[in-house]
């Protein structure tokens, strides 16, 4: 990729195992297709469930725990986005790192990605 965000004419496009080689992202590691989809699925349902939690608090008699379970629920709803992904990451490119011959960057990335897990 270029420092703007798009692909070079020289980089590898995704196919297969969506990348060709990548130390350090460089390489056009990528999110499948159908996981970007669902996740980009999910997280607009995600929106709409934060829209309604915020439409809650705006009722004055609105009950507290009402407003924490709704809020539990969208916790719940991005803790599979992120579950989604991550699943995605092991199968298409931490299961294929040594093919490439990038393993120790890849374990990194993996060891990085799951501080974030909730």
């Amino acid at each position: 990729m270029s420092p703007a965000g798009t692909h070079d004419a020289a980089a590898p496009t995704a196919a297969g195992l969506h990348d060709a080689g990548a130390p350090g992202h460089g390489g056009c590691l990528h999110l499948d297709p159908s996981t970007r989809e669902d996740a980009a699925r999910r997280l607009k349902s995600v929106r709409g469930h934060v829209e309604g939690v915020l439409r809650m608090l705006e009722d004055p008699g609105v009950y507290c725990v009402d407003v924490m379970k709704q809020v539990s629920a969208v916790q719940g709803a991005l803790r599979k986005v992120s579950e989604a992904v991550l699943r995605s990451h092991v199968r298409d490119h931490v299961a294929t790192a040594a093919l490439r011959g990038d393993t120790e960057v890849i374990v990194d990335e993996l060891m990085e990605a799951l501080k974030y897990r909730a």
